[in-house]
């Protein structure tokens, strides 16, 4: 049985300090469209197509960033690998929309 672990919940500064890591694997969770537009370098997009084919593959250490839209449904997300085993889960606060706003300027 998988160990009950709890994702951290990060904010910008250090999310964009974990995306620097080449080994990170970083998960939009948004929908294809909006991915298909714009996301985030070196994210891919998680979905319901894909995720049992992923969790099968990652090694459960391996740091992962999850991102939605505003940052709440990437939570549930982060908790569900979690809950699968994975170690070093980690939820962008304030999710895309936050990200793309700080580029911006």
């Amino acid at each position: 049985m998988a160990e009950n672990n709890s994702f951290k919940k990060i904010a910008l500064k250090e999310a964009k300090s974990l995306i620097k890591d080449e080994d990170l694997l970083l998960f939009d969770i948004r929908d294809k469209n909006s991915f298909d537009q714009s996301h985030i370098k070196n994210a891919i997009n998680l979905n319901n197509h894909n995720i049992d084919d992923i969790v099968k593959k990652t090694e459960h250490k391996k740091s992962i960033l999850i991102y939605c839209y505003k940052g709440i449904s990437s939570q549930n997300v982060a908790q569900h690998f979690c809950n699968l085993g994975f170690e070093n889960v980690y939820s962008l606060d304030g999710g895309y929309e936050s990200f793309f706003e700080d580029e911006k300027r």
